[in-house]
C-alpha cells in the first residue's frame, strides 16, 4: 500500500522518530485524560457542594414543610418562618433563590407559588431521593428574571422528607451563585493539569533516554557493520582484481605455450624429422650393396623399419603440437576446422549441432574451444571407438556451452583418477577454469558427456585482447 513520507521525515533516524511519535502520542493522550479529569473534578465539586449545601437547606426547612404530608398547601405561618429564616440566618446568604416543590410538579413556596409546570428530569429524581445538582443557564421558563441577572448558577434539588421516614413529601429547588464553586473548580483542575504534566512529561524523557541509548547502540553497531562492509568490500576489490591479473597471466600463458609448441612441432618437423628422413634416404642406397649379406642385409631392415616408424611418430607429435592460424578464423570456422581434421585422422564421424553462435570471440577462447574439443574427440575415439560421437555448441546467458558426447561404454571416474588419461581431464579443466568457466564430465554405461561452459564477455577477455594480439604477431 502506498504511503506517503515527507523528505524531512526520511532524514530522521530512528531515535527522532520515537521522540516525535512519542511526543504527539503523550500529548493526545495528555488532552484526552486531562479533559475526562477536568471533567470529573467539576462534576465531583459540584456533587460534594450540592450535597452540603442540601444537607444545610434541610436542617433549617424540613420542620416548616412537614405539613405538606397531610396539606396541599403551607400555611402563612410556615411561609413567613421560612422567609425569616432566609432573612435572618446564614442561609440567607448562601442561597439566591428557593423554591418548594409538592410532588406532582406544583410550586408551594418562592416565585411562581400556585402554578404547576411539567416534572423534569432533574425534579422527577429528586422526587425519588436523590439530590440532583448542576450549573445552569437558567434557560427554563420560569428562570427568565434570574437570568438576567445571574447569567448562571448552581441550580440544586434536595428532597424533603417526612420527619422519621423516606417519604419524600417535597423538593426545594434552590440557586446559588458559581464564583466561589468556579474558582475551587479552576484550581483543582489547574492543579489536576500540571500534575497531569509533569507525569507525562517524566514518562517522556524516561522512554526517549531508554531509546535514546538503544539508538546510540544501534547506530555504534551500524557504524562497525558499515565500516566491517567497507573493508570486505575493499578485500572483495582486491581480490577480484588479483583474480583478474591470474586469469590475464593464464591465457597470456597460454596463447604463448600454444605458439611455443607450434615452434616446437616445426623445428621437431623441419630438424630431427628431416635428418631421419636422409637416414632412410642413405639406408635405402646402402641396401643395394648388401643384399649379398643376409645378416646386414636383416639388420638393415629392422633399422630401417624403427627409423620409418619414429619418422612417423614425429611427424604425428609435430602435427599435433602445430595449432592451426585461428585469429582470423570465425567461431564457425574454428569448429569446422577441429572436427574436419578429427575425421580426417580417425575416418570417423562427428554430429555437429552449432546454434546462435558470435561470430568473433577472443583468440584466448579460441584456442582454448580447440583444445578441448580435439583432446574429448580424442577421447572418444580412444575409448568408445568414434561411436555416437557428437558436439552441440550454443551462446546461452552471455556463455558458450559445449557438450561433447559419445555413445562408448562409459568409464569410472574414480579409477581415471591414477591413470594416464588423468592428464588430458585436468588439462580440459584447467584450460576452462583459467578463463573462469565451468567444466564437467558424466560418464555410465551408454557413454561419456563434457560439458563445458565458457564466459564471452569476462573482464579478463576485454582486458586480454591487445596482448593475445601482440603474442599472435610473433
Amino acid at each position: 500500500m502506498f504511503s506517503y513520507r515527507p523528505r524531512w521525515w526520511r532524514r530522521l533516524n530512528l531515535a527522532q522518530k520515537f521522540n516525535l511519535i512519542c511526543l504527539l502520542v503523550l500529548f493526545l493522550c495528555l488532552l484526552v485524560s486531562g479533559w475526562w479529569l477536568a471533567r470529573a473534578i467539576e462534576r465531583g465539586v459540584i456533587n460534594r457542594t450540592a450535597a452540603a449545601t442540601a444537607l444545610y437547606v434541610e436542617n433549617f426547612i424540613i420542620q416548616q414543610i412537614q405539613e405538606l404530608s397531610a396539606n396541599e398547601w403551607l400555611s402563612q405561618e410556615r411561609i413567613a418562618e421560612i422567609e425569616r429564616l432566609l432573612a435572618t440566618t446564614p442561609l440567607g446568604e448562601e442561597i439566591v433563590d428557593i423554591k418548594i416543590w409538592r410532588t406532582d410538579g406544583r410550586v408551594v413556596y418562592g416565585e411562581n407559588a400556585g402554578e404547576q409546570f411539567p416534572v423534569k428530569d432533574e425534579l422527577q429524581e429528586a422526587i425519588e431521593g436523590q439530590v440532583v445538582a448542576h450549573i445552569s443557564r437558567l434557560t427554563d421558563e420560569e428562570n427568565a428574571d434570574k437570568k438576567a441577572r445571574w447569567g448562571r448558577l448552581i441550580e440544586i434539588y434536595s428532597p424533603m422528607r417526612i420527619e422519621g421516614s423516606a417519604r419524600v413529601i417535597a423538593v426545594a429547588e434552590f440557586y446559588q451563585t458559581v464564583d466561589a464553586l468556579e474558582r475551587e473548580i479552576f484550581s483543582s483542575q489547574w492543579r489536576s493539569w500540571l500534575l497531569m504534566t509533569a507525569l507525562f512529561a517524566g514518562m517522556y524523557v524516561l522512554l526517549v533516554g531508554m531509546v535514546r541509548r538503544g539508538s546510540d547502540t544501534i547506530e555504534r553497531q551500524r557504524l562497525a557493520l558499515e565500516k566491517q562492509v567497507d573493508d570486505l568490500n575493499s578485500l572483495l576489490t582486491q581480490n577480484s582484481e588479483l583474480s583478474e591479473r591470474v586469469r590475464r597471466a593464464v591465457t597470456r600463458n597460454t596463447a604463448v605455450n600454444e605458439r611455443f609448441l607450434r615452434r616446437i612441432g616445426s623445428e621437431l618437423h623441419d630438424g630431427p624429422a628431416q635428418d631421419v628422413s636422409l637416414s632412410l634416404l642413405r639406408l635405402d642406397r646402402l641396401g643395394s650393396t648388401v643384399k649379398e649379406n643376409q645378416i646386414f642385409d636383416d639388420e638393415l631392415e629392422i633399422v630401417q623399419g624403427s627409423l620409418s616408424h619414429a619418422l612417423a611418430e614425429m611427424r604425428s607429435i609435430a602435427a599435433g603440437l602445430r595449432l592451426p592460424e585461428l585469429q582470423n578464423l570465425s567461431l564457425k570456422e574454428v569448429v569446422d576446422r577441429v572436427i574436419k581434421q578429427h575425421q580426417k585422422k580417425t575416418n570417423t564421424l562427428v554430429g555437429l549441432d552449432l546454434g546462435g553462435l558470435p561470430e568473433q570471440v577472443s583468440l584466448s577462447v579460441k584456442i582454448t574451444l580447440y583444445r578441448i574439443i580435439q583432446e574429448a574427440l580424442n577421447n572418444a575415439f580412444m575409448h568408445a571407438g568414434g561411436k555416437g560421437q557428437k558436439l552441440k555448441l550454443k551462446k546461452q546467458s552471455g556463455n558458450l556451452q559445449v557438450e561433447i558426447s559419445d555413445q562408448g561404454p562409459g568409464f569410472d571416474a574414480r579409477k581415471l583418477e591414477h591413470g594416464s588419461e588423468r592428464l588430458g581431464l585436468v588439462g580440459m579443466r584447467e584450460r576452462v577454469e583459467s578463463l573462469g568457466g565451468e567444466f564437467a564430465i558424466d560418464s555410465d554405461d551408454s557413454g561419456t558427456r563434457v560439458y563445458v561452459s565458457i564466459p564471452l564477455k569476462s573482464g579478463t577477455e576485454q582486458k586480454t585482447g591487445q596482448s593475445e594480439a601482440d603474442i599472435s604477431s610473433f
